[in-house]
């Protein structure tokens, strides 16, 4: 029986733990905090994660705590509708609690006979398949999966070069127990300059909300919320904005992982570590499960571990790459376009929304492993 251990409890080192222990595997999970939680408020659950989140069979626990979109929606401040797409076949879109999320993905994992140990910190690894914990503990195994976030310690001990950078955007996360802004299942948002709110039914009971704004932007960054300076940007959303002043928020600048290597001998670097980027496209999920499912499919395919993780490497990275550069983009446009050009942001836009070519390249992640011409199917 081959074994494997993983750094981090989040939801890369979940699903790579359920795909591994379903496919046969030992499996040992460590996760620093004293419990599996999610920081956060809601995740878009897209296409390419339902598929791997069904394949493993984790889909249906965290169903009943979730909504499925009808469509999304971009507007303008004075509420015009500038973008639209019906979110249906391969841009379908769940949100949920990330909470849902992370626990469900451990109740699969334990089911399929995965450990975990909690308060287990990682402190490094080494290509020849061995973690050392921070209590100096020495863990040797056929795989070692770095899953363990952008400052990864995996990542950092094993030499790849690499780099984390913070961009300057920052983002507010809210989850706030109403529905009353949002009656209908569709997430829509709203743009004033180089401002962003996002609003999305999030599960039977909550809302959604993110708001993104330049980092240079002193008054966007006050927390709590400074309620008449977003009202006054965003008029229609006044009503949102008094109880958004009385919800609590998490605020961070968005970030971006640059990673020459994904593997090194027996161990993989997985979702942020290795591709950590703005989720302006909210692909950060989705990119973690299709590549964990990628790893468990290539593993199954050649008893050689090294050899599997350099082919996994070769032959899935471009999707995450891609999508990458155009999450990158997509936050150059919202935080930099020039308000003298404003007037040509509404053609801008309608290009991102309707332009196939624009499309297809920027939300490849969209397909799952399609581009990469494997099959996603229950192990």
């Amino acid at each position: 029986m081959k074994t494997a251990e993983i750094a981090g409890g989040g939801i890369g080192g979940l699903a790579m733990a359920a795909l591994l222990a379903q496919a046969g595997w030992k499996v040992r999970v460590h996760e620093r905090h004293d419990s599996i939680r999610e920081i956060g408020a809601g995740i878009y659950i897209k296409n390419n994660s339902i598929e791997v989140l069904d394949a493993i069979g984790a889909f249906e626990r965290m169903r009943p705590e979730g909504l499925e979109l009808e469509r999304a929606q971009i507007r303008f401040a004075d509420g015009s509708i500038r973008q639209e797409r019906r979110l249906a076949g391969l841009s379908r879109v769940h949100v949920f609690p990330r909470q849902s999320v992370v626990e469900a993905l451990r109740d699969t994992a334990i089911a399929a006979g995965a450990e975990i140990v909690t308060g287990s910190t990682v402190a490094s690894a080494t290509a020849d398949g061995t973690l050392v914990t921070a209590n100096r503990e020495t863990l040797k195994a056929d795989l070692v999966v770095g899953a363990d976030g952008v400052n990864s310690a995996v990542r950092t001990s094993m030499g790849i070069a690499s780099r984390f950078r913070l961009l300057p955007t920052i983002i507010d996360r809210f989850l706030v127990e109403s529905r009353e802004f949002t009656r209908e299942p569709m997430t829509v948002e709203h743009w004033s300059g180089n401002r962003r709110i996002g609003v999305t039914p999030s599960g039977p009971k909550h809302t959604y909300v993110y708001m993104v704004a330049p980092e240079r932007d002193a008054v966007a960054r006050k927390l709590p919320l400074d309620v008449a300076d977003w009202s006054a940007r965003f008029p229609k959303l006044a009503g949102l904005m008094a109880l958004l002043g009385r919800s609590e928020a998490t605020q961070f600048n968005y970030g971006l992982v640059d990673c020459a290597h994904w593997s090194r001998g027996r161990v993989a670097i997985l979702g942020d570590a290795a591709h950590g980027l703005p989720p302006t496209l909210g692909q950060g999920a989705g990119l973690t499960l299709i590549n964990a499912y990628a790893l468990a499919h290539y593993l199954r395919a050649n008893d050689d571990v090294p050899a599997a993780l350099a082919a996994w490497e070769r032959d899935v990275r471009f999707i995450s790459d891609r999508t990458q550069a155009w999450a990158v983009r997509y936050d150059w446009f919202t935080r930099q376009w020039p308000t003298q050009l404003d007037v040509m942001r509404p053609l801008v836009t309608w290009a991102f929304g309707r332009i196939r070519f624009l499309n297809d390249r920027m939300r490849i992640a969209d397909q799952g492993l399609r581009p990469a011409n494997i099959e996603i199917a229950r192990i």
